[in-house]
């Protein structure tokens, strides 16, 4: 391809992201399940049985949520045949993680020009290092690990955006990274003049989504940026560099953005605690296929 040609490619790729941004209302909406979900786990007042009549009322968001309660992914040492029991069992928000992971995958299904068993194992393994990381610095901080989890799960959804939206743009914009040994955000900045976090803010202001959940979006790959949440924000800038450094990447041959050099202090993390982590996210990778059949893959 000519120069010229390469020029004109790049610019129509910038102009139809620059109509993705402007025509952001077209973009997905959250189902109504997922809004009234989040009200009542946010509610003082609400119980067990008010998550449970709202989650009955979806018959596949039942299923889902019976299958992966029963799976090696929680480890639950009774089966659990009913979704008051699950709410009960695993808690509001772990319920709300599962509820939201379902629906994204279920807005975002069709065509992509990711490999989207690849797109969603780095997720659930990024949230899966997330969930690792709170607990272990239990002493130093305490944190909802399921917050912590539903933001890993969450953080690269501009990807799905790009992937669904302009997929041929998108293949191209990974193959620009693949061949210039660069990262993703490097290419999306060069190719489409946009990147996946910023592109995760448009969602997560119109989903009116938690502004701890928005920071993990959005400032991810550059923590200090981040002027609120910083400590959610820098455990997933974490997460997502080991979910990278375990082999669960994109596409083989990604490159992975460095990690923040003041990431660890901030978080109280020596080595020796960040080989330790790193040694139980790997020993607990394939628990993520569990979550990836339960929730994900059973639409």
């Amino acid at each position: 391809m000519s120069n010229k040609s390469v020029a004109g490619a790049v610019s129509g790729a910038k102009e139809r992201a620059v109509q993705i941004v402007e025509n952001a209302d077209r973009l997905p909406s959250l189902p109504s399940i997922v809004l009234k979900l989040m009200d009542v786990v946010n509610s003082s007042n609400s119980s067990a049985e008010d998550a449970a009549r709202l989650i009955e009322k979806d018959p596949a968001l039942t299923g889902k949520m019976i299958r992966l309660a029963n799976s090696a992914f929680y480890g639950i040492p009774r089966s659990i045949s009913s979704v008051s029991s699950a709410v009960v069992i695993l808690g509001f928000n772990t319920i709300r993680s599962l509820v939201l992971s379902a629906s994204v995958a279920k807005m975002f299904e069709g065509k992509h020009s990711l490999d989207m068993d690849r797109f969603w194992k780095h997720s659930i393994v990024t949230a899966m290092t997330a969930k690792i990381i709170v607990r272990h610095l239990m002493s130093v901080r305490m944190m909802d690990p399921e917050s912590a989890f539903c933001a890993g799960i969450l953080h690269d959804i501009g990807k799905l955006i790009f992937s669904q939206c302009m997929p041929e743009d998108y293949a191209g914009v990974c193959d620009y990274a693949k061949n210039n040994g660069i990262s993703l955000v490097d290419a999306e900045e060069t190719l489409l003049g946009i990147n996946h976090a910023k592109m995760g803010k448009i969602l997560a202001d119109k989903w009116a989504l938690p502004l701890d959940l928005e920071y993990a979006l959005v400032h991810h790959h550059n923590p200090h940026a981040a002027d609120q949440a910083s400590y959610l924000v820098n455990i997933i800038h974490l997460s997502d560099i080991i979910a990278h450094k375990l082999g669960c990447n994109l596409f083989d041959g990604e490159v992975c953005i460095e990690e923040s050099g003041l990431c660890r202090a901030e978080l109280k993390i020596g080595n020796a605690d960040f080989d330790k982590i790193v040694q139980n996210v790997e020993n607990s990778i394939d628990k993520s296929q569990e979550f990836l059949s339960a929730v994900i893959k059973s639409q």
